[in-house]
């Protein structure tokens, strides 16, 4: 069974360039084989839809949720634990 991530980014700095989904997703404390993003400017707009993706079209049995920020080095930074949304 597949796991995906959503990472909700807040703030306005961008997503950063060249995210490795693996080590991204290691890194916010939920390592997954599906990521997506949430975002202003990048990936999904709502939650919801990036949930319905990694179900539909990523095969994901397991769906986690983790707000998080762009910090200083580009790198993200989770706010809050992650939440099991779905499996």
């Amino acid at each position: 069974m597949k796991q995906g991530l959503i990472v909700y980014l807040v703030g306005d700095t961008p997503v950063p360039e060249g995210l490795d989904p693996k080590q991204t997703s290691r890194a916010l404390g939920s390592p997954a084989d599906r990521l997506e993003v949430v975002g202003r400017d990048a990936g999904f707009f709502t939650v919801e839809d990036a949930w319905h993706f990694l179900l539909t079209q990523g095969g994901c049995g397991r769906v986690n949720l983790v707000v998080a920020q762009v910090g200083a080095e580009g790198d993200l930074k989770a706010l809050k634990p992650p939440v099991r949304l779905y499996g």
